[in-house]
Parts: C-alpha cells; sequence; structure tokens
C-alpha cells in the first residue's frame, strides 16, 4: 500500500516517519511530502510568518530549524502537496500537524491526526486538571480555547519538540506533578516517543501523546 505522508514544514520528516514505522506494516510504502517544499527560508519567513491575530503553527524545516507559520497562509500550499500526492496514486494521505484544518479535496481519503487527538480525549472523563502541552507560548490562548471545549480545567505547557532537551520535559513533568495534573495532551506531532516517556516517567499519570495516537490508529486502518 503506498501512503502520503504530508507535513506543514520540510519533507522528509524522518524525526516522525521513523517513529511511526515501528507501529506499521513492513511493507508500506510511504511518500513523503511538506508544504514549504522547494520555498526559500526568506520567503518562508517573509511571506509564511503569522500576522497579528493569525493563527500560529510550529514545524521544522529539512535542516532542523523550527519555523513559525501562518495556518490561513498554509491551507493553500496544503492542498497543492495533496493534489500530488493524489497524481502519485497514494491510497491515503496523513497530515502530519494536529493544528486544526478545514477539509481538503482529495480523491482518497485523509487523515487529520487533530480530530483523533480530540476524539480520544474528549472521550476521557476527568474531574481533575488536564495539563497541555504545546510548542511556543504565543499559542497558549489558542490551545487553552481548544481544550477547554472538553475540559473544565486547563493548563497550558509551552515546549519546543524541536529546540527543547530531554531535561526540559522532565522539568515541565514535574512542574505539572506539583500542580496536580491528572492528564496529559501533547498537541504537537513533533513531540517523540522519548519526550512522552520523559514525562510519563515524572508524572505516572495517562499522556496521551499524538504522535502514538496516530500510529496506533494507522495500524488499524493499514493492517489489511
Amino acid at each position: 500500500m503506498r501512503v502520503g505522508f504530508l507535513t506543514i514544514g520540510e519533507s522528509p520528516r524522518k524525526d516522525v516517519t521513523d517513529d511511526l514505522r515501528r507501529f506499521l506494516p513492513e511493507d508500506l510504502e510511504i511518500i513523503e511530502a511538506g508544504a514549504l517544499d522547494g520555498l526559500s527560508k526568506d520567503y518562508i519567513r517573509e511571506k509564511l510568518r503569522p500576522d497579528p491575530g493569525d493563527v500560529l503553527y510550529v514545524s521544522r524545516l529539512r535542516s532542523g530549524m523550527e519555523v513559525e507559520l501562518s495556518k490561513k497562509k498554509l491551507v493553500g500550499l496544503m492542498q497543492n502537496k495533496i493534489n500530488w500526492l493524489n497524481s502519485l496514486g497514494v491510497e491515503l494521505i496523513v497530515i502530519l500537524c494536529t493544528g486544526e484544518f478545514p477539509k481538503f479535496e482529495s480523491k482518497v481519503p485523509i487523515v487529520y491526526p487533530e480530530r483523533i487527538l480530540k476524539g480520544i480525549a474528549s472521550s476521557v472523563s476527568v474531574r481533575g486538571r488536564v495539563g497541555v502541552m504545546i510548542p511556543r507560548q504565543e499559542q497558549v490562548d489558542y490551545a487553552e480555547n481548544k481544550w477547554g471545549e472538553f475540559f473544565e480545567d486547563v493548563k497550558v505547557y509551552p515546549i519546543s519538540p524541536y529546540t527543547s532537551s530531554l531535561q526540559d520535559f522532565t522539568v515541565v513533568a514535574n512542574k505539572m506533578l506539583s500542580e496536580n495534573v491528572d492528564l496529559v495532551i501533547m498537541d504537537c506531532i513533533g513531540y517523540t516517543s522519548q519526550q512522552r516517556d520523559s514525562v510519563l516517567k515524572v508524572l505516572k499519570r495517562p499522556v496521551i501523546a499524538s504522535r502514538t495516537v496516530l500510529a496506533r490508529t494507522l495500524n488499524e486502518l493499514l493492517t489489511l
């Protein structure tokens, strides 16, 4: 089976796909595409950065550099890459981002990790505090509104999956422990399994990681 993986940054995203492959069929053919593929750093910095009031998303370039992107400026670029993946004959397209996006046009099904993450997290009844991890401080209000729809007590913890060390995740986990967090949602596909384990080791509370959730869902969809 041929599957297209679409990142909002630059492809390939081996940091993500190598993690996902551990859960997926060995004979799966993956074709990667990135919304920023073929664009210069100057163009990305000048034309795709968020304007005041824009929803900010975070991804990375092929070099590993973290970039800030405007959601509304990404949509057209993503649709172009979806069209390209369709032309290559993929049977499924997976968006490698937990951001909220409109319904894209496609001849084949598209998997939206944000909807999977919301579906699983909202199915868990939590009386206490829910800690949400997001990459940047500028996303705090957005995350509070996004997850406040499902939980009464939401506390957002900004920490970059791309520039933070595992020790940084341990520090944040200890902070969550002291602030009585009962459930953690790692709301970015960039967070790794190692980063999830660092939080879990300290907090010893359920941790819902977007990458792991996506991997297990794809395993269900792709195991025939």
